[in-house]
């Protein structure tokens, strides 16, 4: 029995460090402990469905799983000699990724739009935060010799101290589907609240049908240590048009895709979000309208509790390349504040807040 329990400790940690199809960085900085009790054997079941995000986090599993029954009645494990560990797969500095926003061999730094909030152990959402870019922190990205994601570093302000994390294993495509699925966040946010001292994102570049090359959006997750409150919000970055090529007549409409996460303000609930962003901007009357339909929600713990939330749509005034204004739906209001990027405002890109009826909700999205 205790040659069981521990080979089943010995195929945790394998499938953590070996995940096939993984975005999964691990920062050697960082120890995390499973919050509010032992990992237990049986918790592999509980592994989320491989993603396409980051996840910042360094196991120390073994001896957890060792000093406990996994959820036998009691009674101490007979020690018994341990299998060998299997090698755990070296961190590569590649992993065929390309990122469009910036060249080979480069390191950039870009100002950011974010949101963010507390996520207390209940959980739910509380003193959410929204700021523009060049106010809501940075995010840094690394290419290699052949122009392919090498690291990644967030430092996101927020209403306490910014949250920090650095990235460096990729392997999923920015303009994959995935990087906006409800299922496949929910996982990321289960995993990163599981386990203090831990962090994930997730950074796509789609827009519905299409695919972006001069911004990029996304959220980013961190249980900082083992108290209660964690953290969570969303981003976007890119290569801001300049202010002197922004069109001065005509209109334009943009199409995409808005994801985020949200839930009760008090109480019990949180869940990820993904829906449809169209963006109307009227240049001619400096004007911007946003609508965020078909919005669709699930809960990170239980995949089965699913449900929708009001389109929600807005009017923003537009400077320069920014704009921000006001957004609403049934019994939820909040703001909204987006840029757009590229040589000639080809692309847009933000962050948006809502809240009401005891709920707050986060969302960035991304259109061209």
């Amino acid at each position: 029995m205790g040659r069981e329990v521990i080979s089943a400790c010995w195929w945790h940690l394998w499938l953590l460090v070996n995940w096939r199809e993984k975005a999964f960085a691990y920062d050697q900085h960082k120890n995390p402990i499973r919050k509010g009790y032992m990992m237990s054997c049986s918790d592999r079941t509980k592994l989320p469905a491989a993603t396409c995000f980051g996840c910042a986090v360094v196991l120390s599993a073994l001896s957890a799983c060792s000093g406990g029954g996994g959820g036998s009645g009691g009674g101490a494990i007979v020690a018994t000699p341990a299998p060998a560990p299997v090698p755990a797969t070296p961190i590569v500095t590649t992993s065929g990724v390309p990122i469009s926003l910036q060249a080979a061999n480069t390191s950039v730094t870009y100002q950011a739009a974010s949101t963010s909030a507390n996520i207390s152990s209940n959980p739910n959402v509380a003193g959410s935060l929204i700021l523009p870019s060049g106010q809501g922190g940075t995010v840094t990205l690394t290419t290699d010799a052949s122009g392919n994601l090498s690291k990644l570093d967030f430092s996101i302000n927020t209403a306490g101290k910014p949250a920090n994390a650095q990235f460096t294993n990729f392997s999923i495509s920015l303009t994959s589907p995935n990087t906006i699925q409800a299922s496949r966040l929910a996982s990321l946010l289960d995993f990163v609240y599981e386990y203090s001292n831990s962090a994930g994102y997730t950074l796509s570049q789609v827009a519905g049908a299409q695919s972006l090359s001069s911004s990029a959006y996304g959220v980013w997750a961190t249980d900082d240590d083992l108290t209660v409150v964690s953290r969570a919000g969303t981003f976007a970055i890119g290569n801001l048009t300049s202010p002197s090529s922004m069109p001065a007549t005509g209109s334009a409409t943009f199409t995409g895709s808005t994801t985020g996460v949200g839930g009760a303000t008090s109480g019990n609930g949180y869940y990820v979000l993904q829906g449809d962003a169209q963006v109307i901007a009227n240049f001619g009357t400096q004007s911007v309208t946003t609508n965020l339909t078909n919005l669709k929600t699930q809960d990170i713990y239980n995949s089965t509790a699913t449900g929708t939330l009001p389109n929600l749509t807005g009017t923003s005034t537009l400077s320069g390349n920014a704009y921000a204004g006001s957004i609403a739906g049934t019994a939820l209001s909040g703001t909204i504040k987006g840029n757009f990027y590229g040589t000639a405002a080809q692309e847009t890109a933000g962050v948006w807040q809502a809240s009401g009826s005891g709920n707050a909700w986060l969302g960035s999205f991304g259109a061209k």
